[in-house]
């Protein structure tokens, strides 16, 4: 991110009038926006920061400002500890940094009108739910990511149905979605056992909030227990999402989901 030269020296812990100093004797491996035009205010870079910071630790009383410049050349003055430093005094949302590019892949531009398609989102969705099940079965540890696994798919799986239904009004219940999606298409019934999943899942979580919250209820019946195999899981999840994902490509819907949030 961008900061002034307040921020910058109350980072650094020296005086405004000594990061000047050093903006003008080592401009050279700054950035443009450290020695602005006459008026203009300064502004430093995090990449700013750490040259910055590399030649607050070499300071001294009487500076060798040429070897400074030599070890500058080096590259090397990144600082693990620094780096925390800057994280701590950051804010989540920042500007757009200037030199942005497509060499960033450490984060994302975040719209204030949306960022993705409507199917884009919703095969995102899935891919992370795979992505997590796939972990949790390498890890073998199903018992701790059961329910972010169970409610990540089932998240997809209601904005897929949405997209392949066109379904704009308001529901998080799968068996609804199930229901208006056939309609949209003539009363053609999802394939069996795709649809009997969907169903199952619907089942045990109509609101979507059984695996949301510590409290919620998995089905009305408390004292019901049933075995969920992830192997099974895995192979049915993936028949569902190609089934509905050819659908949805087949019929060229263009759904949107629904206008109201809960």
């Amino acid at each position: 991110m961008n900061r002034n030269l307040s921020q910058t020296a109350k980072l650094l812990g020296v005086e405004g009038a000594l990061v000047k100093s050093w903006s003008s004797l080592f401009k050279d491996y700054l950035s443009a926006g450290t020695n602005p035009a006459k008026g203009q205010p300064r502004s430093f870079r995090d990449s700013d920061l750490f040259v910055l910071n590399y030649i607050s630790g070499r300071w001294e009383a009487e500076p060798d400002t040429e070897a400074i410049k030599n070890e500058l050349s080096w590259d090397e003055n990144w600082d693990d500890q620094f780096q925390e430093k800057l994280y701590w005094h950051t804010p989540l949302l920042q500007e757009l940094p200037d030199d942005l590019d497509e060499t960033w892949r450490h984060g994302v531009v975040l719209c204030g009108g949306g960022r993705y398609e409507y199917f884009e989102l919703a095969r995102n969705y899935k891919y992370v739910a795979d992505s997590m099940l796939k972990a949790a079965l390498e890890k073998d540890d199903l018992d701790g990511w059961a329910y972010p696994v169970l409610f990540a798919y089932r998240h997809a799986l209601e904005l897929y149905l949405k997209i392949l239904g066109e379904i704009e009004g308001h529901t998080h219940s799968l068996k609804d979605c199930v229901k208006l999606a056939e309609k949209r298409h003539g009363g053609k019934k999802i394939k069996s056992p795709i649809r009997e999943w969907i169903l199952e899942l619907d089942k045990i979580d109509p609101a979507g909030t059984a695996f949301r919250y510590a409290d919620a209820k998995l089905t009305s019946n408390p004292y019901a227990e049933y075995w969920f195999d992830f192997q099974h899981f895995k192979f049915a999840m993936k028949q569902v999402f190609d089934a509905i994902d050819m659908a949805i490509l087949h019929l060229h819907v263009t759904a949107k989901p629904a206008k109201k949030r809960a």
